[in-house]
This record gives structure tokens, sequence and C-alpha cells, in this order.
């Protein structure tokens, strides 16, 4: 237990620490926050991001891998409103009729059952035929969303660029600080070398 709460302990500083840099939320209603959170500690951590700037890029990395995530369940969610749609042809209103509001809740769920399947008889439909229809009833908006998440995939591709080239100019920096360290370690046992050389030493003048 007592790991378990300084772990917790640790998060949320860490969490904290973060969300100061930052400053705004990016999740939707309907989102979990702790879940962004804790995925974005995890994204800084296995970045070894340090500095304002590195968590930054960090941050901005995961911001893309969210939306990339949102565009995956939207394209989930217009699929299974138009299955939904498809076992109530008749539904004419924008409203969501209470056929189309059970037929979304048992397949967000995966919760297939003989009850559903008495309903695709009904609408002479098999699992495989009601997805290839809303398939193709989703087309364009399923294309319009992979076109986002290629974006956001040109975007994440950038920051990770960038993000590189920070940590790599850090690296280089202190490795021609190493090198420098080193060059003048290297010069500074040559001079002692030549001070105490006696072939360097001045010669006594020969006594009359």
């Amino acid at each position: 237990m007592k790991g378990k709460t300084t772990s917790s302990n640790s998060l949320q500083a860490t969490t904290s620490d973060i969300s100061q840099l930052i400053g705004v939320s990016q999740v939707l209603p309907g989102e979990s926050e702790s879940m962004y959170q804790q995925g974005l500690v995890a994204t800084v951590k296995e970045l070894g991001a340090e500095t304002p700037l590195q968590i930054y890029l960090a941050e901005k990395i995961y911001e893309c891998l969210w939306w990339m995530r949102r565009y995956e369940n939207q394209k989930r969610a217009t699929i299974i409103r138009n299955m939904a749609s498809a076992l109530d042809p008749d539904n004419l209103q924008l409203a969501i009729s209470e056929i189309e509001a059970w037929v979304m809740e048992v397949l967000f769920a995966n919760g297939v059952d003989d009850e559903f399947h008495d309903l695709l008889k009904e609408h002479n439909l098999t699992l495989d035929s009601l997805t290839q229809k809303a398939f193709a009833e989703s087309r364009s908006t399923l294309e319009n969303l992979d076109q986002m998440i290629a974006l956001k995939a040109k975007t994440l591709a950038g920051f990770q660029a960038s993000y590189e080239v920070l940590v790599n100019r850090k690296i280089n920096i202190e490795r021609m600080q190493l090198q420098n360290a080193l060059m003048q370690r290297d010069l500074g046992a040559i001079e002692n070398a030549v001070v105490h050389d006696p072939a360097n030493k001045p010669q006594k003048a020969p006594s009359k």
C-alpha cells in the first residue's frame, strides 16, 4: 500500500508540474482528464523531456496522438450510427429512435446477443452485411477522417523532428564541452611535460 501511495503522489506531482507549464486542458467533454494526464506524463518520461521547451514539444507530440485516437473513435462511432440507422429505416426524424439507441448501445459495448440477431433477421441482414452497408454509407465521412488523421500524423512527425533536433543539440553541446575539457587536460599535460623535460632546461655557463 505504501508503494502505491508513493507512486500515486509522484504521478500527481509530475502531472502538476507539467500542467503548470502547459496550462490548458486538451480534453473534450466526455473524455477522461486523468487518462490524458497519465498518458502525457508517460510520454514526457519516455522522451526524457526536462526543460520547459522539451516538455512543451512532448506535450504537442502526445496531443497529436490523442487527436488521432479521437478521429479513430469518431470513425467507429460513425459506422455504428449508420448500422443503427439501417436497422430502423422507417425513422425519418433527426432524433435517434429507441431502436437506434438500443442498437448503438449494444454495438458500442460489443454485446451482440440473440435479440440483436433476431433484429438482423427481421431486416434480412447479417452482422457482416450490416457492417458493409454501414461502411458504404460512411465512406465520405471516413475518408475525411482519414485525411485528418494523415494531417495529424504529418504534424506529429514535425514535432518529433523538432524534439530530436533540440535533444541532439543539447547532446552535441555537452559533447563539445567534454571534448574541450579533455583537450585542455591534454594540453595541460603536454605543457607540464615540456616544462619538466631536462632537454628544455637552460644550460649552465662553463666556469672559467
